[in-house]
């Protein structure tokens, strides 16, 4: 059945992104702000919630959301699945996200992520892509909007060891004045790395206490790898046994 309902799921998909996209055209006629195409944006991630929640059984629930400031922030979350972009983006509506600059390339897609303003990193720039997203995060958190970060740099599977790449999210902690809230899902139980299959079921999305400001860079990195791996950890056991039970 999850087969099923996971094939209704993608053909609902192809079709919303279909009638969004019916948009771009007068978007760029008529030169639309960011601020309207987040609206436009959040119409599409909205829905692929909703259809994860009626046409597959997938909810989510969140804990911790009282560790989020009300004002900017840094919020850098582990990856497993395409999940937690759409949820998060849903949950935070006025954030900017760090993202792969090869994206802006996609049909569509891309123009509205360059127009939302994603923070899009050409990661072979090295140097030059760190002050590049240094300075937009700056210019989004003086905005007051919220910054979201997957420090492992892709999705890795529940099975595979935890890898974060620090570059980035060491430059924006030590170069900008801003607390860094670690978060922790369980999606990739649910919907894994490399498949268009989900499972029904409540993936948990769970923020821990802001890691506040001045701690030395390898302090930082240590601190916010173990507070995600074992927050992780936490989340995929707890869930596993609910199943087993």
């Amino acid at each position: 059945m999850y087969k099923l309902r996971s094939v209704l799921f993608d053909a609902a998909v192809v079709i919303l992104t279909v009638l969004v996209s019916l948009s771009v055209p007068f978007l760029r006629l008529f030169n639309a702000s960011s601020a309207t195409v987040r609206a436009v944006s959040q119409v599409w991630a909205g829905g692929i919630l909703f259809l994860m929640k009626y046409v597959v059984g997938l909810d989510y629930r969140v804990e911790g959301r009282e560790n989020v400031p009300d004002g900017p922030c840094i919020i850098a979350c582990n990856h497993q699945s395409l999940w937690e972009t759409a949820a998060l983006s849903v949950i935070f509506p006025d954030a900017s996200i760090v993202a792969k600059h090869e994206l802006r390339k996609l049909p569509i897609v891309g123009w509205f992520l360059a127009r939302y303003p994603m923070i899009l990193v050409d990661r072979s720039a090295g140097r030059q892509a760190l002050r590049q997203m240094v300075d937009e995060t700056r210019r989004a958190l003086a905005e007051g909007r919220k910054v979201l970060v997957f420090p492992q740099g892709t999705r890795q599977a529940i099975d595979e060891p935890m890898v974060f790449q620090f570059a980035g999210i060491s430059a924006l902690y030590t170069g900008l004045d801003v607390s860094v809230v670690p978060a922790a899902c369980n999606s990739g139980l649910f919907w894994g790395k490399k498949t268009l299959m989900m499972h029904s079921g409540t993936i948990t999305l769970s923020f821990l206490p802001p890691i506040a400001t001045g701690l030395p860079r390898k302090e930082f990195q240590e601190k916010l790898e173990r507070m995600i791996s074992d927050e992780s950890r936490r989340l995929l056991t707890v869930s596993e046994a609910r199943v087993a039970s």
